[in-house]
Formats: C-alpha cells, structure tokens, sequence
C-alpha cells in the first residue's frame, strides 16, 4: 500500500512544480484575475484545468503511445503564439478601459481563454508526450490503471493548488490604484506578447 502511494505522492509534488513553472497558462490565469477579480481568474482556472486534466484522463486511459510529431508542434507554436499576441493586444485594449469587477465582458470567455490556453500551449502535449507519459506509466505498470487514475488526480491536484495561488496574486491586484493595475496588466500583456511571438518564431524555424 504505501508503496502504492509513492506514484501519487510523486505526481502531486511534479504538479506543484509545474504549475509554479511560469509559462502561458501562469500569466493569462494572473492577468485575467487582476482585470476581473478571483471569480474571472478561477473560470479561467476551470477551463484550463479542466482541459489539461482530460488530457491527463486519456493519458491514463491508455493513449500515452501518442507522440506528437515535429511537423504538428510546429503548426501548434505558430497558432497557439498567435492566440497569445491576440490576448496580448486584447488585454493592452482592456487596461485603456475603465474596469468594474462585476462589469459584463466582451470577447471570449474567460473559461474558452483558458481551455485554448491549454490546447494551443505546445508545452502540455511536450509534458504530455515525455514526462507524463513515464509517470502514467510506470503508475499502471506499477497498481495497474486505477493506480494510474489516482496518480493522474495526484498530478492534477498539485496543477491546480499552484493555479489558484495565482489567482489570488492576481486578484490582489485590485486592491492597488488604477495606475498600477495598468502597469502591472501593460506588463503582463507584453509577456503574453513575448511568449507568443517566441513561439511564432520556433514554429516558423521548425
């Protein structure tokens, strides 16, 4: 039993890092919860987790043979940069405008930023296609697939207990002047920015 327990426990703690790991997701969970408070990060949170722990299910499901080639991760960066620089130049139009937390917003919803967050991030199907897959495996070949299940939920669990801790930095944010919510958001847009057309770039190099 206790052995049984290491795989989860090992998967909660990679969790922990990956999400404490800066990247696309990080940001645009931070920057929607300091434009809209912790309501519109955490919708955000659960499109985002939601889509990354059902690809974690289809992994443990037995689908961890899937590895993505080189020609697709490079159709991945060049669609999922050019979704980021659209957050980018999005948020940059937003932080002009007078923000009310409980205001209705336009554009795309909050949870479909971060199920698209997740899906056009090359780095989930890299993590998915090496990392995950050993875990997921080792796990089943270990206790078998409930096992693989459960470190799955472990792996999961330590994502999102990272996620929300960005929330709340980011709907902190509100409690700062106007001027300083702008520059933290002008800030945060230009790293969504940046990201983006870093893997424009890659994608375009192959």
């Amino acid at each position: 039993m206790a052995s049984d327990l290491t795989h989860p426990a090992a998967a909660f703690g990679l969790g922990v890092a990956l999400g404490a790991s800066p990247g696309p997701v990080q940001l645009l969970l931070f920057s929607e919860a300091a434009r809209g408070g912790a309501t519109r990060g955490l919708r955000a949170m659960a499109g985002a987790n939601a889509t990354f722990g059902s690809m974690l299910v289809l992994l443990a499901a037995g689908l961890s043979s899937i590895d993505p080639g080189q020609t697709f991760l490079s159709v991945v960066r060049v669609i999922g940069g050019g979704f980021l620089v659209f957050l980018a130049i999005d948020a940059l139009r937003e932080n002009r405008r007078p923000q009310e937390i409980d205001a209705p917003d336009g554009g795309l919803h909050p949870a479909v930023r971060g199920v698209v967050a997740v899906l056009l991030n090359p780095g989930a199907y890299v993590f998915l296609a090496t990392t995950g897959t050993a875990v997921v495996a080792d796990a089943a070949h270990d206790g078998g697939r409930a096992l693989a299940f459960a470190t799955v939920a472990a792996l999961l669990a330590g994502v999102s207990l990272m996620d929300s801790g960005m929330v709340l930095l980011g709907s902190g944010a509100h409690r700062v002047t106007d001027r300083v919510l702008r520059m933290v958001g002008d800030v945060l847009a230009v790293a969504l920015g940046g990201l983006g057309l870093s893997l424009i770039v890659q994608g375009v190099l192959g």
